[in-house]
């Protein structure tokens, strides 16, 4: 357990609180841990819906992997808000969706990478191969103006976060269990800026080719079988 705390507080009060309710806690020891298993596949659930929800899952890092932040800029740059390859392209050039981002979550021992888009059902399966196609292509083409903006964004968000009580507070606890310790703000920064074309493009790359798809559809249509289909498409793009 970690007890984390920001703000206004006096930090010899809150160790001694913490010290009096519980330094005689006797509970159960912890399970055993398991390593996390990631499992590629399908889920298909037909059902009447205005509209066809698909989320793409593949396996990512741990919190701790040298290569987090290549493949967070990686992730950033494809799906990461409006300027995001997935939302121009998918969206706003071709109109094929309502909403669509990536995201990548990293867990002490494993990561997910995940993707989400909401579409009209007669559009699931061009949605699915612009978006097979721009995840491959960026592993190869992320260009340095897209990594700068994908820098500047992250930077933004960690300062950004730096102004909430509750943010700083989540921030502490998660670096102590993945790291041991806090990280300061300037070590963040540059890692962040060490990432490189080259090596944002490489995290792409072992993204792609680290295991087999997860998808799920949850709308309308018969159709929403070839999203998965279209999905298993991506390994073979780097095989």
């Amino acid at each position: 357990m970690v007890v984390a705390a920001a703000g206004a507080v006096d930090h010899e009060a809150v160790v001694a609180e913490v010290e009096r309710r519980f330094t005689n806690f006797n509970g159960p020891l912890p399970p055993t841990h398991e390593g996390a298993r990631f499992v590629g596949g399908s889920h298909i659930e037909t059902r009447d819906l205005e509209q066809v929800h698909i989320a793409l899952a593949l396996p990512g890092i741990a919190q701790r992997d040298p290569d987090l932040f290549n493949l967070q800029v990686f992730t950033n740059v494809l799906g990461g808000g409006m300027s995001s390859r997935l939302f121009q392209e998918v969206r706003e050039i071709r109109g094929l969706c309502y909403s669509i981002y990536a995201f990548h979550a990293p867990y002490s021992d494993t990561g997910m990478f995940g993707l989400y888009a909401g579409t009209d059902a007669e559009d699931v399966p061009e949605l699915m191969r612009v978006v097979v196609g721009e995840i491959a292509n960026a592993a190869e083409t992320i260009s340095e103006a897209e990594i700068a903006r994908a820098k500047a964004q992250m930077k933004a968000g960690l300062l950004m976060a730096l102004e909430s009580s509750s943010a700083r507070t989540e921030q502490l606890a998660r670096q102590i269990f993945a790291w041991g310790r806090p990280i300061p703000l300037d070590e963040l920064v540059e890692r962040i800026e060490s990432v490189t074309p080259e090596s944002a493009r490489a995290a792409g790359r072992a993204l792609i080719g680290r295991g087999r798809p997860a998808i799920a559809a949850l709308g309308p249509g018969p159709g929403l079988e070839s999203a998965a289909t279209i999905a298993e498409s991506l390994v073979r793009k780097v095989a």
